[in-house]
Formats: C-alpha cells, sequence, structure tokens
C-alpha cells in the first residue's frame, strides 16, 4: 500500500485533489488507519485516478464520472463519442449567438446613427429653437451655448455608436427599434403614450420616484418660453424629472423636443452631476402642464 502523499506523487497531483476525490466518493483511499487516520492507497487506484481526470478534462461532469468509473474499452469510448457530439452541438449553439450578436450589433449600430442623424436634423428646426424662445442662426450667447451642446452631445453619441451598440442589451435594442419604426412613421407615434428620454447618465423608461418632491408647476402655457426663465435653480448632482401633460398639437409631442430640453437645461443649471429625464403624455383637459419634481 503506498501513503496519500506516494499516492499523490506517483498520480502527479496533490493530496487536496485526493481528499476531495474521496470526499466526494469519486476515489476513495483503500484503507484509512482507525487510530491515526492516514489514507492508504494501492497501486492499481492509479488507473481510476487517470480515468477520472481525463473524464474531467473532457467537460464530464462527476455524476456523468460516477457510472463511466465502472466501464471501460468500448463503453467508455462511447461516452467520448457522446460528449463530443454534445460539445459539436454546443459549439454550433455558440457560433450561431456570435453571428446573431455581430448582426445584432451592426444593425443597433446603425440605428444609432440614423437616429443621430435625425436628431441633427431636429437641432436646426426653428420650431424647437421657438419654443424655448431661442434661435437656431442667432448668434446670441444662449442659443450658441445651446447649440454647442447639442453638437458635442450628438457627436459623441455617433463617436460611441459601435461601444454602445456592443453593451446594448435586448431590452434596450426593442426600445431602439420601437424609436425607430415611430420615426420612420413620421415620427409622431402613438401620442397617448408616455414618452420618455434619459438625461445625463440615466436609463430610458425611468420612473418617476414617488417621493420625488415637486419644486415647480405650471398649467395652461401655450410655450415653454413662457415659464422656462422662472424655473427654480438646478442644483448639480441632484436628479430631476419633467412631467408634461400637453395638448396634442404642442411642440413637446416632437421626438426631438427631449433632446431640446435637456440641452437647454444643460446650458443653463449644473445639471451633470445628476441627471434630468423628462416624460410627457396627452392632456386630458385641453391645456398644456408641466410639473418638475426632483429627487
Amino acid at each position: 500500500m503506498i501513503t496519500i502523499q506516494g499516492f499523490a506523487k506517483l498520480c502527479g497531483c496533490n493530496t487536496q485533489t485526493l481528499r476531495y476525490y474521496d470526499r466526494i466518493g469519486l476515489l476513495p483511499p483503500a484503507r484509512v488507519d482507525e487510530w491515526t487516520g492516514y489514507r492508504y492507497y494501492e497501486e492499481e487506484q492509479a488507473m481510476q485516478f487517470v480515468k477520472i481526470k481525463n473524464l474531467q478534462q473532457a467537460d464530464f461532469s462527476i455524476d456523468e464520472i460516477r457510472p463511466l468509473l465502472q466501464e471501460d474499452g468500448d463503453r467508455l469510448q462511447e461516452a467520448f463519442e457522446r460528449k463530443i457530439a454534445e460539445q459539436k452541438q454546443k459549439l454550433e449553439r455558440i457560433r450561431k449567438i456570435q453571428r446573431s450578436y455581430l448582426i445584432e450589433k451592426m444593425e443597433m449600430q446603425e440605428m444609432i446613427c440614423m437616429l443621430v442623424d435625425f436628431m441633427e436634423g431636429k437641432a436646426d428646426d426653428p420650431k424647437l429653437w421657438e419654443e424655448f424662445g431661442l434661435n437656431a442662426a442667432q448668434s446670441a450667447e444662449d442659443g450658441a451655448k445651446v447649440h454647442e451642446i447639442l453638437v458635442e452631445w450628438l457627436t459623441e453619441i455617433r463617436n460611441a455608436s459601435e461601444e454602445i451598440a456592443r453593451q446594448t442589451g435586448s431590452r434596450e435594442r426593442d426600445i431602439m427599434k420601437a424609436v425607430m419604426e415611430s420615426l420612420s412613421a413620421g415620427g409622431q407615434g402613438d401620442r397617448n403614450l408616455i414618452v420618455s428620454v434619459a438625461g445625463v447618465d440615466g436609463e430610458n423608461g425611468e420612473e418617476i420616484p414617488a417621493d420625488a418632491e415637486k419644486v415647480f408647476e405650471r398649467s395652461g402655457w401655450a410655450h415653454v418660453s413662457e415659464w422656462i426663465e422662472t424655473l427654480p435653480k438646478l442644483e448639480g448632482g441632484r436628479r430631476y424629472f419633467f412631467r408634461f401633460e400637453v395638448r396634442e398639437d404642442s411642440p413637446v409631442c416632437d421626438p426631438g423636443f427631449p433632446t431640446m430640453l435637456l440641452a437647454v437645461m444643460a446650458s443653463k443649471h449644473d445639471v451633470l452631476q445628476g441627471g434630468i429625464c423628462c416624460k410627457a403624455g396627452r392632456s386630458s383637459d385641453g391645456l398644456n402642464h408641466v410639473v418638475l419634481l426632483r429627487k
């Protein structure tokens, strides 16, 4: 008989591996001294160790290995052939997933670029600028700063489109597809649905917290320019939520409005350390309403 140290040296492993195999019942020692607890092995058990090691390396699970320890010859070779077939199927599934991922990433990247193209067009839309009391063509400081922010954001998104597409999950892809379908249908979509657009470091579809504090409210206005300058100072590090309920003919329903709103807020307030979320829905009383909340 061989001590556990000698058997480990014979098998080219460490004693911890042999103790583990003993504990799970794969390769118990031939004898355990009842007084000292020392484990002793027979030389013939080295072949069992070789079998276990090779089956594990071939990706057999412990439960798969147990019955195979009593097999040899043709039956063991059949088990290897079955495992090879399983691995081939697994490899083919991985290749399909890889091809699907590459296709989805390219589609997502294309959608991001299309959306940026759309938003670049909206960035020069006079109606959106006029809604905020600005002029896209003017060189006034406020208008120039908003335009600078819009250009910077859209350029960053375009440059990072591949990385964004790589990190985007299935939920985000579905949202993006829905947005693109809406834009291709005319850019309006169903105005009875809530529209949510993230601000700085926000998530698309973010819900307004129930305990958010109301800091501003205005009803019955025709244009955002009527109240935009009366907003309280937005504090850096706080998260803000605009909730609009507007008439169907309001520019707030325009798909480019949320991005324009975020740019205007960024030009006037320190919001980079917090963020802004904009949600818009249809008014039930024919009036325009806005509420600003913060968390």
